[in-house]
């Protein structure tokens, strides 16, 4: 992944989010995910910002070859704060993404966050089940986002569900 045209401008900031230039680039590699996080809340009618788009990727070989693939395309560098990815050998790469956990990058469009290890998320054939399309894309399920915003218990994930509960007229 290497450094060089990363998600950093110069001065050290990060690039801004742009993530329908996400969208495009993970869908021409033809990567299976759903997006959760504030884009999925935003799906249900919850409009509210977020500085990244977070995504679950399908867990298979052939889906890890794609996506990296595209993160290759998107100048994807693993975002360690102070530290570098070099310093502990690491990278989104096939072998990275094989070995799950979360991955926090910063691309030439913005943060992509891709989770592996979501707390309150039962499987990726749940979510996959549950999620609902809009504009081509696949979004968190509302059962799902709630049980994994549930499972996450932030102040902002509480204050999600409790607008997504609103925006259904639950009370």
């Amino acid at each position: 992944m290497g450094s060089g045209q990363g998600g950093v401008e110069p001065g050290g900031r990060p690039r801004a989010l742009d993530p329908r230039a996400l969208l495009r680039t993970l869908g021409a590699h033809r990567v299976e995910f759903v997006v959760i996080g504030g884009f999925s809340v935003a799906a249900h009618g919850v409009v509210r910002a977020t500085k990244d788009l977070d995504i679950v990727p399908e867990p298979s070989a052939a889906n890890w070859s794609r996506l990296a693939a595209a993160l290759r395309e998107l100048h994807a560098e693993v975002d360690l704060g102070d530290m570098s990815a070099d310093e502990l050998g690491i990278a989104p790469d096939e072998t990275g993404l094989a070995g799950g956990g979360n991955w926090i990058l910063q691309t030439v469009h913005g943060r992509l966050d891709v989770m592996q290890d979501v707390a309150g998320l039962r499987s990726w054939q749940q979510l996959r089940a549950g999620a609902v399309k809009r504009g081509g894309v696949l979004y968190a399920g509302y059962q799902e986002l709630v049980s994994m915003k549930s499972a996450a218990g932030r102040d902002e994930d509480l204050a999600d569900i409790a607008k997504l509960r609103a925006a259904r007229g639950e009370s």
